[in-house]
């Protein structure tokens, strides 16, 4: 009705129309439609009451104290719940009131429905709920319809497509990459090895090297040279980006649009998708002229296939040769929106991972030297990390779990439901289903040390993550990488990242914290990162 509305005023005032209108017709018309709009609005923000009045009931909140009932009149729990390191913390207090489930207020009359354990997560991962797209939409200008960003039918094709370039041939390849970018890192950590060094900036461009190789094979020196066009253009996408999430009125589109940041943002997506659309083209032609197919590699388990290529495959390569059924595959478009998405997500997200785990290092040198001692036992005197090799570190996986326990990436995870959800009675004071259309988040943060499900939670203890230990863990209680059908399709990649940096790291270099430096502060983002970095003392072995 109101869309309909706006589309008749437009066309009578349209120039050629024949209609003609006095003052007096031309100011009821707008007071008219200014009413339209007033109820309009106060329809959504009725239903959005009553809906966060249903959640509320379910998530107990009528029996909870007063602590989580008094709302700011704007921001709602957000007071609370500051988007730092405090409400992060805070976040995981409430789990003592609400062990698996608590309605938060982003705003008076709008909540997420937020799950922190494995009994309340599970479900949902389980559901056909889709990706929220108040959240991932902002997104989509930048990455267009990825994995990450898509749903439904397009999200199942994509997966299905891309799967063969997470086949462990493939992965297989990537090591040697993993190795040779790692050097270049550390070569500079040991020539500036005289003072402390903030690591979480040179692990940025780490991950942002080895990503630009695997995904399109291009050499850009990002870490020993910058200003490569490219490049800049990714990290000022991605600082544009957390300013939005900074800024809630950079989060109105069409203001934000119009804004100068809004216009260099617009500016900088328009030579990313160029750049990658060239090198998509290009590969294009030359893969016409190549002999072989990924389907190939993707079903061999021998090295025998490997020296048949010309060379080493990287992601374009395995999306250009993707095929359904039928013979169809992707498209420059789909193809390019794949490449930005595993860009996006896989440097920062890994960057983190690696960073909060070389910080654990130094803090706790007695674990520190365990992994030390199993790497030397498993590597040797040979140069580089071998694919084989990561197999035989389990001390090392165990630390690596450890820290993506304590410091996940990703740390919150937005749904919405297409179905009604139905959640055990134990967590639901309601009793009834959690209604289609509801906003759901889940809070991996929160999940990772709720003292439901892990005994000492804030304890840094490697031996969780045994395989005695494990068998009494909840399938649901560790979810770095998600869960269920839209887990991290990249979570090998990433992990043997981690374990080649730290391999690595660890073979030349004594880690320890300075002295009266305080610890750093968590800043819960698009990732999870540290407001002020992290400094790292480093000495040769």
């Amino acid at each position: 009705m109101m869309n309909a509305t706006m589309n008749y005023v437009l066309y009578i005032f349209t120039p050629g129309s024949g209609i003609v209108f006095s003052k007096a017709g031309i100011d009821l018309i707008i007071f008219s439609l200014i009413i339209l709009i007033l109820h309009h609005y106060i329809d959504i923000f009725y239903k959005a009451w009553k809906e966060t009045k249903h959640q509320n009931r379910i998530a107990g909140f009528h029996l909870s104290s007063s602590k989580y009932k008094k709302l700011h009149w704007l921001k709602g729990h957000s007071a609370l719940y500051p988007p730092d390191e405090e409400g992060l913390l805070k976040g995981v207090e409430r789990t003592t009131e609400f062990p698996g489930i608590f309605n938060f207020h982003a705003a008076p009359c709008f909540s997420y429905v937020t799950f922190h354990h494995a009994d309340t997560v599970k479900p949902l991962l389980a559901s056909t709920a889709i990706k929220e797209k108040n959240i991932y939409g902002f997104w989509e200008p930048w990455i267009g319809e990825g994995l990450l960003t898509s749903n439904g039918k397009h999200w199942q094709r994509h997966r299905r497509l891309l799967t063969p370039a997470f086949h462990f041939g493939i992965l297989k390849s990537y090591i040697g990459t993993f190795n040779e970018c790692s050097k270049v890192m550390l070569d500079k950590w040991q020539d500036a090895m005289k003072q402390p060094i903030e690591v979480f900036e040179d692990v940025g461009l780490l991950t942002l090297d080895t990503m630009m190789r695997c995904t399109m094979s291009s050499t850009t020196d990002c870490q020993k040279i910058k200003g490569h066009p490219y490049i800049k253009s990714i990290h000022s996408l991605s600082e544009i980006s957390m300013k939005r999430l900074d800024q809630p009125l950079y989060l109105i589109d069409w203001l934000f649009w119009l804004l100068p940041i809004g216009q260099r943002y617009y500016k900088e997506i328009k030579f990313v998708h160029s750049y990658t659309a060239k090198i998509i083209s290009d590969r294009r032609k030359q893969l016409m002229q190549t002999a072989g197919s990924i389907h190939e590699i993707a079903t061999e388990e021998n090295d025998e296939v490997y020296s048949k290529q010309r060379k080493v495959l990287d992601f374009i390569d395995v999306l250009l040769q993707s095929r359904d059924e039928d013979g169809s595959g992707l498209s420059d478009k789909e193809i390019r929106d794949e490449v930005n998405t595993f860009l996006f997500e896989g440097h920062d997200t890994t960057s983190s991972g690696i960073s909060w785990a070389l910080y654990n290092l130094a803090k706790y040198p007695k674990f520190q030297e365990k992994c030390r001692n199993e790497i030397h036992d498993v590597i040797e005197l040979k140069p580089n990390v071998e694919w084989e090799d990561l197999h035989k570190l389990p001390y090392l996986t165990m630390f690596i779990k450890e820290s993506l326990r304590l410091y996940p990436p990703v740390w919150l995870i937005a749904r919405e439901l297409t179905e009604d959800l139905s959640i055990s009675s134990k967590y639901n004071k309601s009793g009834r289903d959690i209604p289609k259309g509801t906003r759901m988040s889940m809070h991996l943060f929160s999940l990772h040390r709720n003292p439901h499900l892990w005994d000492n939670p804030n304890d840094f203890i490697p031996e969780r993550f045994s395989k005695e230990n494990t068998t009494k863990l909840s399938s649901h209680a560790y979810l770095p990488f998600s869960a269920g059908s839209r887990n991290c399709i990249g979570q090998n990649f990433a992990m043997n990242e981690i374990k080649v940096v730290l391999a690595q790291t660890l073979r030349r270099f004594l880690l320890s914290l300075p002295e009266g430096e305080a610890p750093p502060v968590m800043a819960p983002m698009i990732v999870l990162k540290a407001k002020d970095g992290i400094k790292i003392n480093f000495s040769v072995l």
